[in-house]
């Protein structure tokens, strides 16, 4: 009986060892992001059918001078303009994010989502027009949806970073945006003048809400949404 209990106590010590040390595949492990991304079809929105004519959107973004930050044509391209961290995980929850704190709150097979350990206070974000509101909503987990507050009051939130998994290998998720919304004014002269408010994004680790599609209008505003998403490798080192 004394042997039994001496063989219950080791196996006890040697699992509580084995949870500590982190039971998870990537505890211990550290990634750095390449200096290459993979670029996904490039995809217009205007409240109807998705287009993907090449030609009319590098059209559309050319008037509006952004060609240059969408790669419209590579399958690859370069990642130096886009934010990057490293990833450390410190256990089965705990991963360090460059210097951020972050934990495990959900993971599949296709995706770990992340969130800060320490919440962070903003200020108010002034919504100044309906192209700020696109893009502010096109950010899945983003702060306009975390914070209900976002645009009127201080509020705190966690902020979110997703990691795609393909293959089981991680990528850090880029959305590069613009939006526009266009509408009609009376002049003096008699002819409606067309006014455009204009909004760009470009490099945050974040995944795409499609759901902000619903939300174009093209009835007294006309708006219009170009999405491209990338993805970066992450290699262990």
């Amino acid at each position: 009986m004394k042997k039994i209990l001496i063989l219950v106590v080791i196996c006890a010590c040697a699992f509580a060892c084995s949870k500590d040390d982190g039971n998870s595949p990537d505890s211990k492990k550290s990634y750095s992001p390449s200096d290459v991304v993979t670029v996904d079809e490039t995809v217009m929105y205007t409240g109807g059918a998705p287009i993907y004519d090449k030609a009319l959107i590098k059209d559309y973004l050319t008037r509006r001078g952004q060609a240059s930050s969408y790669i419209l044509d590579a399958a690859t391209g370069s990642g130096a303009h886009l934010s990057s961290y490293t990833l450390e995980f410190q256990d089965e929850k705990n991963v360090l994010l460059g210097n951020i704190k972050t934990e495990i709150i959900s993971k599949n097979d296709t995706l770990m989502m992340l969130a800060a350990v320490d919440y962070t206070q903003d200020s108010p974000y002034p919504n100044t027009n309906v192209a700020d509101s696109i893009i502010n909503l096109a950010q899945l987990g983003g702060p306009a949806s975390e914070c209900p507050t976002y645009y009127t009051a201080p509020c705190k939130y966690r902020r979110k970073f997703p990691v795609r998994i393909v293959n089981g290998q991680y990528y850090f998720a880029y959305v590069v945006a613009t939006a526009t919304s266009t509408w009609w004014e009376p002049s003096p002269f008699g002819v409606p003048m067309e006014l455009t408010d204009f909004k760009h994004l470009a490099g945050p680790a974040m995944l795409f809400d499609r759901n902000v599609t619903s939300k174009l209008s093209q009835q007294n505003n006309k708006d219009t949404l170009v999405v491209q998403i990338l993805r970066r490798p992450l290699t262990m080192q």
